[in-house]
């Protein structure tokens, strides 16, 4: 009698301290994402805190041009949202936000410098993001899919377009899953901006500022393997190893998210035509308009190797 009641109270110790918890961190940190725009009040992301005056300058002037809101549906039945600013180009930029934001908090600057420069521009929102559906989000690893269901709306729509695929944090993650099978010849490059290598080791790096025991993370895949049919060890750099296309890399000196030396192991393992650009003192997302005569410099010369 006393093995039963020893076994029964480690299966209870185990559900309260371990299976209970780990669950609530998978629900944490793949549920749906409260986000904040850019002129939120609340808003407070230290590393955007220095240029946040100038991006919503530069949203207020993209947004100016008017846009048309598109929808699609992802392959689960998925609604998801995407802004569309159309200048009749024959080239089209679909931007790609990281995880645990509005889209135009990470991208404003490069979408409205890209519009600028003749492309139609995309901004997607990420399911479980803001205004499209779904409750779960996959840290790149459903997105993927998303994004290719977007790819395909907007080559369906003329099949004589050409898209520029640009990725930041999970966003850039995601295009990184997706390197070594879009071979489509309207796709010419891409642009992949602080890309981490895999969920499990952002989680890893992350786990001290969530509140989460890294032993609590082996649970956590099983979950979302469970749950999703996702693999959080499935790394970009496997990936990348077959990539098709050009890419373009960018990444900060001073990502503290994502650090640089991921940023180099995701440069080093493509195995396609790349580039790579290091800003000085570039925060995660920021780099851009740490020096954006620098970024645009070098992604202009990348790109109009690409879009002749």
């Amino acid at each position: 009698m006393l093995y039963i009641y020893l076994l029964l109270g480690l299966i209870l110790f185990l559900i309260i301290f371990v299976f209970a918890p780990a669950a609530v961190c998978y629900r944490s940190v793949f549920g749906r994402r409260k986000t904040l725009p850019l002129d939120s009040e609340k808003l407070y992301k230290p590393a955007i805190e220095p240029y946040k005056e100038k991006m919503i300058a530069d949203r207020d002037a993209l947004q100016a041009h008017g846009c048309k809101r598109l929808t699609v549906t992802a392959y689960d039945g998925v609604k998801l949202c995407g802004d569309y600013y159309d200048r009749g180009a024959d080239k089209t930029a679909i931007m790609i936000h990281g995880y645990n934001a509005d889209p135009y908090v990470n991208l404003v600057s490069p979408a409205k410098w890209l519009f600028d420069e003749g492309f139609n521009v995309l901004v997607i929102c990420h399911r479980a993001h803001g205004e499209s559906g779904g409750e779960r989000c996959g840290m790149g690893l459903i997105e993927k899919n998303d994004v290719l269901t977007w790819l395909r709306f907007i080559l369906d729509e003329n099949p004589r377009r050409y898209v520029l695929l640009y990725g930041m944090s999970m966003g850039g993650t995601t295009l990184a899953y997706l390197s070594d099978t879009i071979d489509d010849p309207r796709v010419p490059c891409m642009v992949i901006d602080c890309g981490y290598i895999s969920t499990e080791n952002q989680l890893r790096h992350d786990a001290k500022r969530m509140h989460m025991p890294p032993l609590l993370i082996p649970l956590i895949r099983r979950l979302g393997i469970w749950d999703q049919h996702i693999d959080i060890r499935e790394r970009s750099i496997d990936h990348l190893k077959e990539a098709q296309k050009p890419i373009l890399f960018i990444h900060g000196t001073a990502d503290l998210t994502v650090p640089l030396e991921e940023g180099k192991r995701n440069f080093e393992a493509c195995s396609s035509e790349k580039r790579m650009i290091i800003v000085e003192d570039g925060g995660h997302t920021t780099a851009f308009q740490t020096n954006e005569k620098q970024v645009t410099a070098e992604m202009g010369e990348f790109l109009r190797q690409y879009f002749k």
